[in-house]
Order: structure tokens, then sequence, then C-alpha cells
């Protein structure tokens, strides 16, 4: 840890025992935080690729904890339904994108372990060990991508994963291969996790593109495939989109709304505002890995968002 990051731990410590998270806490009593995770890998292994987005194990787990002591677990259909409205306390929903390998069992487990529901937002063109391209671009001991090269992906190869790999190929690739854990999952794991109490399956479209870039016709089939696919294949699917990258567009959302999802979320803000004006374009509260615990008490508290 280097003395920015301490200073930061101090601070954060400070913060807490000051009783200012425990007011903004109640406060925010009857309001929902949505938060977006991504893979959480297993205890005994190591994190690869773009670290931010890979949480070991033991962290999501005391995480859990933390929420269960200070707030209300509930699903996303009863965030969006206003159940929680009346709570005595602030309530939170748990959502994955991109139904990584470690998300669908090891996440799962420690919500099963407790009883907690979740959504798990999957792109079923990139299940079965797809690797994901921000992961095999990031160099290794990189903390994550290059913002170039991040730019010109999302922008000029619209963020599809085969192009911006195949662009790639030219140059040695950061990494040859990924572990299972930090792959697209198998239908078998996300089976059972789907199995399991509490958990529902919405759609992170059909491929993981920036929507914003596409064309019509591409927009409508990575939109409608992955709704209908999840509709056919499981009894918890949900219709919920959950937008790549967290970007969308006016006419993204319209096509959405056309599709049959009931609402979609970008990866930024947090709390759902109580009568939401657009519901197609909902907040939610990424969650980095390297977040301190102290950080995530904070953050869940609506402070430091």
């Amino acid at each position: 840890m280097d003395a920015r990051q301490r200073v930061k731990r101090m601070v954060e410590r400070g913060l807490l025992l000051s009783g200012i998270p425990q007011l903004a806490q109640r406060r925010r009593a009857g309001e929902v935080l949505v938060l977006a995770y991504h893979d959480i890998v297993p205890r005994g292994e190591r994190p690869v690729g773009d670290r931010s987005l890979h949480l070991p194990q033991d962290e999501f787990a005391a995480q859990l904890d933390i929420l269960r002591d200070t707030h209300d677990v509930i699903s996303l259909e009863a965030a969006l339904s206003g159940e929680a409205r009346h709570g005595e306390r602030a309530s939170v929903v748990i959502t994955f994108d991109d139904a990584y390998e470690g998300a669908v069992t090891a996440g799962v487990a420690e919500l099963a372990a407790r009883g907690l529901p979740a959504t798990i937002f999957v792109a079923p063109g990139l299940l079965g060990g797809a690797e994901f391209w921000w992961d095999v671009l990031t160099p290794p001991g990189a903390p994550g991508l290059d913002a170039e090269l991040r730019e010109r992906a999302l922008t000029v190869q619209a963020g599809r994963g085969a192009t911006i790999l195949a662009d790639a190929s030219s140059t040695p690739a950061a990494r040859a291969t990924l572990p299972a854990f930090a792959r697209g999952a198998s239908l078998a794991a996300l089976c059972q996790a789907a199995a399991t109490p509490g958990i529902t399956l919405g759609s992170h479209t059909w491929s993981h593109p920036n929507l914003a870039a596409l064309p019509p016709e591409a927009l409508l089939a990575e939109l409608a495939r992955p709704l209908a696919w999840l509709r056919e294949t499981f009894d918890v699917a949900v219709p919920y989109l959950s937008y790549p990258y967290g970007l969308s567009s006016p006419a993204v959302e319209r096509m959405a709304a056309q599709v049959g999802y009931r609402a979609a979320f970008r990866i930024d803000g947090g709390w759902l505002p109580r009568e939401p004006g657009n519901r197609y374009a909902l907040p939610r509260l990424n969650v980095p890995a390297g977040l301190s615990r102290e950080g995530f008490r904070l953050r869940s508290a609506g402070l430091l968002a």
C-alpha cells in the first residue's frame, strides 16, 4: 500500500468514526441502491485481466455481510415495483454484468449461503468459455486497459469483441489464455446458478457491443435475441437490460422499450429515483475490485459515490 492509499484509508476510517455515514444511512430510509458487480475470483485463484472487474471471493463475502447489517437486500423485481419505498432502512439490489464463470459459481455460492437475491445480466453469445476482450488486452500487472485502446474499441470498433481481438492479433496478445473463472460461464454453471433461490437472469445483449454505435438492424438483433433466448431457456428470466459498457442513446432506449424490456440500467449513479422519469436509463453503482471495506461502507451509505 503506497502513501496515497494509506492517507485515503485514514480518511475513510475517520469518516466512519464521525457518525456521518450512519446519519446518511438513516436519511436514505426507503430508498434503493443498485450495485453492479462483474467477476468474483474464487478462493485460491489470482485476479487476471482488467483488475477492477475481478473481485476476490472473500472481499465479496465481506461486502455481503456489510450489506446485511446496513441495508435490506431485495430483488430487482421488488425494487422496480416500489415495494421497498416504505422500509425503515435503505434497500440494496445486487446485480452482475457479463455472467463470468466466477460470478455464477463463487459469487452465487456466497449469495446462497446467506439467502440473498441477485440478478445476473447475461450475454448469451459469450457463454461457454468466451474470453472478454478487455481482459485479454490488459497487460499482465497493469491495473486496466490503455485509455486510447479502450476509446478506439468502443467507438471505431463498436465494442464488438471479435473485431477488437482480430484487429489486435497483429500484436502480441497480452495474455494467451485466461482461467475458466475469468471467461464467460458455461451453460451448465449458469443453469445451476439459475436454480438457486433468489437468482434471476436479465439481458446484457447477445454479444456485448456498444449499442449506441450500431445501425438499427443490428441493434434490434442484439436486443431481441437474448430476451427471447432467456425466456425460452429459463423460468427465472426477467425483462430487464443492462447496457454493455453502460452506453446507450435515446434511440437505444426506444428500441429496448419496443422489444419488450420493462427497464434498462446504466453503470453509473446508483440510487434509484423515487419516481423514475425514464425507466430505460436507470442508475447503478459500480463496485470495483480494490475498494477498501471502509470505502465500501461509505459508498453504500450514499457517500463518496
